[in-house]
């Protein structure tokens, strides 16, 4: 086969991935109206198929070229996994990135990564509620934790201190999110399988935008003695009873202001 007929066989699957993601949007359009408007008939199977449309549009969509279409629904993820319900003030700002994701789709294109900035500072997120008068930058935590307790507990005790949250469940899919979001701050379960949370911090040194980004490093086991494995600008944390007053004392030592302490 040509280069020429190659070119032309990615493009034509390119736009079938176009018009097949236009469908889902189109029925996730309809399954947030159903869900607005109250309709109980069969709700949680709605709900249940409104989050595998978006986790296959994450996890198809940069194979086609679209990384912008995958990190915002990964992080339309984030805010349904950090909004305890989705009233329906929730709704209209969970089509406000469906929104979004339709509009790059219709451009047939990938973005540029200035568009991209300005499309990711423009959608609502679920932390507290901006205090001040003043306008200032969201504060962005990572969290590398699998789904569970701990990561709930986790999320609290940020939300509380006022970041927003972006979450991976694996360091091979936080490296590559890491290096899109660019976030302020890296909280990362030490123990996982393949790769742990320290390979990843090491990693993350290497990529010049994140040589200096904090990472938390959480483990179940002593920390004494791994201050010489630890990178630069890193912390290792015990979780015990403290853990929380810990995290704290932390964030504080990297330079986070923080909510008292428990």
């Amino acid at each position: 086969m040509s280069e020429i007929d190659i070119q032309d066989s990615l493009e034509r699957l390119k736009q079938e991935f176009i018009d097949t993601s236009a469908e889902k949007l189109d029925k996730i359009d309809r399954i947030i109206d159903k869900l607005y408007r109250g309709e109980e008939d069969d709700r949680g199977a709605d709900y249940v198929e409104f989050q595998r449309d978006i986790h296959s549009l994450k996890g198809s969509a940069g194979t086609y070229g679209f990384d912008s279409v995958s990190l915002i629904a990964h992080r339309l993820e984030d805010y349904i996994e950090t909004t305890r319900q989705l009233t329906s003030e929730n709704l209209l700002d969970v089509q406000k990135y469906i929104d979004r994701i339709r509009d790059i789709l219709e451009g047939g294109d990938e973005i540029a990564a200035e568009r991209l900035s300005g499309i990711l500072e423009s959608l609502p997120t679920s932390g507290p509620a901006q205090t001040s008068s003043e306008t200032e930058e969201n504060v962005v935590a990572l969290l590398v934790m699998t789904k569970g307790v701990q990561r709930k507990l986790v999320t609290a005790d940020l939300s509380n201190n006022g970041f927003e949250l972006a979450y991976a469940d694996h360091p091979l899919d936080a490296f590559r999110l890491a290096v899109s979001l660019k976030p302020n701050l890296i909280i990362t379960s030490l123990e996982f399988d393949n790769l742990s949370g320290l390979e990843l911090a090491k990693a993350l040194r290497g990529v010049d935008a994140m040589s200096e980004t904090p990472v938390v490093l959480l483990t179940s086991h002593a920390v004494e003695g791994m201050s010489d494995e630890l990178p630069p600008h890193s912390r290792a944390i015990h979780k015990d009873s403290r853990f929380a007053a810990k995290l704290a004392d932390a964030l504080q030592e990297l330079g986070f202001s923080t909510a008292s302490k428990n």
